[in-house]
């Protein structure tokens, strides 16, 4: 599929998600429409229970929307109805997810917890754990490729876990509440970390945040509020 360079990475139109039915039914999203650019690093802000995490959870495949529409690099993968038969596929080769907790696999090294999903995805040993140390080296923990997760920090843990969500070069990555745990150093580092990954690989990037710490970084902010979305414009500090 050709994609041309003004095709935006992530497009969701008219996004609606209900839980339940009849007089106990929820609309947690009410048409929701949102845009996000190749290397671009959007924030998603909003109070708790405003549809953030339903949103996220819709775009990654996790839940399925009631209504409407989204796209991944020009394509349909949701169009009233998943358009896509293999959704594991989806998750596992075009969406990278970052967590609040790191939720790194505590018995592999950090070499392995970033070549795993590669390799699940078809790639060679050699060539996953390859793909694993340049991220790794990129994102300043290379010297800690042989180690087990136990030995690292709570930034090291960070780092590694998102050079996972880029292992298989995905164009969307899903951030819900990356910097939550963080002081305010470690929380401005991920984000620039986040921003210069972007720029990097031409990955769209949403972050769901409350952290008033790294607000201000963004250019761009989606504000979630009765179940709709609301473009504002951010402060675009640089972190």
């Amino acid at each position: 599929m050709t994609v041309a360079n003004d095709t935006p990475a992530i497009r969701i139109q008219g996004l609606k998600k209900r839980y339940g039915a009849g007089d106990t039914a929820v609309d947690a999203l009410k048409g929701v429409d949102m845009t996000v650019a190749p290397g671009e690093v959007v924030g998603l802000i909003g109070p708790s229970g405003s549809g953030k995490s339903t949103l996220l959870k819709c775009l990654g495949a996790v839940i399925e929307p009631t209504a409407g529409r989204m796209e991944i690099s020009g394509e349909a993968i949701y169009d009233d109805g998943w358009k896509l038969d293999d959704l594991r596929a989806l998750r596992r080769d075009r969406i990278g997810f970052i967590f609040q907790a790191p939720y790194l696999i505590s018995f592999l090294d950090v070499t392995d917890n970033v070549a795993l999903l590669p390799m699940l995805a078809g790639a060679r040993n050699a060539d996953a754990r390859a793909r694993a140390r340049e991220l790794l080296d990129a994102l300043d923990v290379g010297h800690r490729a042989a180690a087990r997760i136990s030995q690292l920090s709570g930034g090291e843990q960070q780092r590694v876990a998102i050079a996972r969500a880029l292992a298989n070069r995905p164009p969307v990555i899903l951030a819900d509440e990356p910097t939550a745990p963080l002081d305010s150093e470690r929380a401005l580092t991920v984000v620039r970390i986040l921003n210069g990954m972007a720029a990097k690989f031409q990955a769209a990037i949403i972050v769901v945040t409350h952290d008033e710490k790294i607000i201000p970084t963004f250019r761009r902010l989606y504000h979630i509020r009765d179940g709709k979305t609301h473009e504002e414009p951010g402060e675009g500090r640089a972190p």
